[in-house]
């Protein structure tokens, strides 16, 4: 008579469900089941250039050269303000500096993939401009 054999505990395939480990404990099977192999990967859509979308949405860029772009267009807008004397100008300086800083972290993250440059330029140029503008009306009422 042959006295039968426990295997090891491990993980070992499922028999139910293709791709599928479950643990054995040495004693029972358990709840605890695995996946062999990755899942699959999803489908990745190009929002390049080439996509409609990349034109319309804003797809594919970093938070930063978002910010980057709009920052900029508020820098140029509060550029004016600095008629209103120092408050106006300091508050246009900042807005200046927010852009230029969110510009070159967006260049920075566009460096390792994905979208969004042009915006960043967009800031770091709106920025500038922004505290120009900002300077010159100062200088000019005064």
């Amino acid at each position: 008579m042959s006295i039968p054999t426990v295997p090891p505990p491990g993980w070992y395939a499922d028999g139910r469900t293709p791709a599928v480990v479950r643990w054995f404990d040495g004693g029972q099977w358990t709840e605890h089941v695995a996946r062999i192999g990755a899942p699959p990967a999803p489908a990745r859509t190009d929002f390049g250039p080439s996509n409609p979308l990349h034109w319309i949405v804003p797809i594919g860029r970093s938070w930063q050269s978002l910010l980057a772009g709009y920052a900029g267009l508020f820098a140029l807008l509060l550029g004016v303000l600095g008629t209103a004397g120092p408050v106006g100008l300091t508050i246009a300086g900042v807005a200046g500096g927010v852009a230029m800083l969110l510009g070159v972290l967006a260049i920075r993250a566009a460096a390792t993939g994905g979208h969004g440059r042009g915006r960043a330029w967009f800031g770091i140029v709106g920025g500038a401009l922004g505290v120009v503008i900002g300077v010159a009306t100062f200088v000019a009422t005064r």
